[in-house]
């Protein structure tokens, strides 16, 4: 506008467990010899070759080894045209400044622009994708504005597709094979999502929703099937998000809450962006729900890179 230590295995002829300790007749053995089973005293020794194969090989992970590990572009309107009945987007520069932080503290170089109307806003996306990102890990652009189903608006009030800023990152040679990674607080309609069986929640009056704040889930439909995207939605089609006039908007700062979390932790970007869906859809804001929405054709796992000190 958040077993036991003892290995069991099945006897294939009584159905019954064999259990360290117990002795077992050898089958091949004439004299009928009976040996001891082997029994396990250390519980790690025991599960050390599972845990090793269970590590994430390096070839199904993203590098992100570059410094800087790419560029970061923020679009933030704020101010749209008086002939466009649409209201400024009150808390915004909230959101821009904690993007701005955390993506500069995860060694991406940031660069805001304010402002822009619909062409502008192609104009730069498509700047970026002539860039060479030979030396880079990774691209991220950050759109915050009003818009309608499917679509951000320029602060000329004209309509942008997602899919039309899209394709140019997806035709970029040297971000091939690398993650993309969009996130558009907006609104995806002017519909507000009710609660359901969310018996204790209580709206506490200091969250404001806003008339326009359009996110684009509905683009996922019409977004090429490229690789290595992933796209954050502030919302579910059809349905509005909402953004306070002061705090900023109520998924971006919890966005941002658990990219900082999440990289400290070294967590992949599925499960962060599954515990901001979680966490934001748990709140009611004016009476009404918000769902995020994220959908992804990444081909490995990302893992962000860790926060820098202060």
């Amino acid at each position: 506008m958040e077993q036991t230590g003892c290995a069991h295995k099945k006897n294939s002829q009584g159905g019954k467990e064999n259990h360290p300790g117990l002795m077992q007749q050898n089958p091949n053995d004439p004299k009928g010899k009976r040996k001891q089973l082997q029994t396990v005293t250390n519980i790690s020794q025991h599960f050390s070759k599972r845990k090793r194969s269970a590590s994430v090989p390096k070839q199904e992970l993203y590098s992100m080894s570059n410094q800087p590990r790419g560029h970061c572009l923020i679009i933030n309107n704020f101010y749209f045209e008086t002939n466009t009945s649409l209201g400024k987007r009150l808390g915004t520069d909230k959101d821009k400044d904690e993007l701005v932080k955390v993506f500069k503290k995860m060694q991406f170089e940031v660069e805001v622009e304010d402002n822009l109307n619909a062409s502008d806003m192609q104009r730069f996306i498509k700047q970026f994708a002539e860039k060479d990102h030979a030396q880079m890990d990774a691209f991220v652009c950050c759109i915050l504005s009003h818009g309608e189903k499917g679509t951000v608006l320029g602060v000329d009030g004209k309509q942008v597709e997602i899919r039309d800023l899209l394709r140019p990152l997806a035709k970029c040679c040297t971000l091939a094979g690398k993650p993309k990674l969009i996130f558009i607080q907006a609104c995806q309609g002017n519909v507000c999502q009710e609660a359901v069986g969310m018996a204790d929640e209580q709206d506490d009056g200091t969250e404001e929703g806003t008339e326009k704040e359009n996110a684009q889930t509905a683009t996922f439909q019409s977004i090429p099937i490229e690789a290595d995207f992933l796209i954050g939605m502030s919302t579910v089609e059809s349905y509005r998000a909402f953004r306070h006039i002061q705090n900023g908007s109520f998924y971006i700062q919890e966005l941002c809450e658990q990219l900082k979390i999440g990289s400290t932790r070294k967590e992949d970007i599925h499960s962060i962006m599954t515990k901001v869906n979680r966490i934001v859809s748990s709140k009611v804001f004016r009476g009404s729900k918000q769902m995020p929405e994220v959908r992804y054709t990444l081909t490995k796992k990302m893992v962000l890179p860790m926060m820098s000190p202060d």
